[in-house]
């Protein structure tokens, strides 16, 4: 029997905002799988890590660096290493800041391990732009206000001329004062 993947959403970095699915999901797996990135440390991990206690853990490594090729050997490799997990009949819950489906390295992994056939699942988590509007106690969006989620780095039109609220997702070390 194969075992299961699961792209998990931890939230936007409070403990407390992870769903109950995704807390679950975690409790349930036998292997609690992480993005190495080469940061001093691991937010997905430090926000998880009251829910998976004495669990296996296996990091992968996920630098952030723009070079397809590259990012396509990293996705290959930690594909490969779950994969082989998977078919040991272990669950794996790879852990992504906010949700899995916006922005997120994860659904790389994901879309390889399900062209592979292997069972795999999304957990959905809050997205960073919606924990910052709670935090700021206001919404994004009213009525028929637009809500646009952008790259930061998208070349297309300028996001100033889009009506309504504007999310830039992905910032980095993107210099904005320098574009104005």
């Amino acid at each position: 029997m194969r075992g299961k993947f699961f792209a998990v959403g931890v939230g936007p970095g409070d403990p407390e905002l992870i769903t109950l699915k995704a807390i679950n999901t975690m409790k349930n797996s036998d292997v609690i799988a992480v993005p190495r990135s080469g940061a001093s440390e691991n937010i997905a991990l430090k926000i998880a890590g009251a829910y998976i206690e004495g669990k296996t853990l296996l990091e992968c490594d996920m630098p952030m660096i723009k070079d397809k090729e590259q990012l396509d050997r990293y996705h290959d490799q930690s594909a490969m290493e779950i994969g082989a997990l998977l078919s040991k009949g272990k669950t794996v819950s790879f852990l992504t800041l906010g949700d899995p489906a916006i922005y997120s390295t994860v659904m790389y992994v994901h879309r390889r391990l399900t062209e592979q056939g292997f069972d795999t699942a999304i957990i959905p988590g809050i997205p960073s732009f919606c924990g910052a509007a709670a935090s700021l106690n206001t919404s994004l969006c009213e009525r028929d206000e637009m809500l646009h989620i952008i790259p930061a780095t998208y070349k297309g039109h300028q996001a100033e001329e889009l009506e309504g609220t504007r999310v830039l997702m992905k910032s980095g070390k993107k210099d904005y004062g320098a574009e104005r």
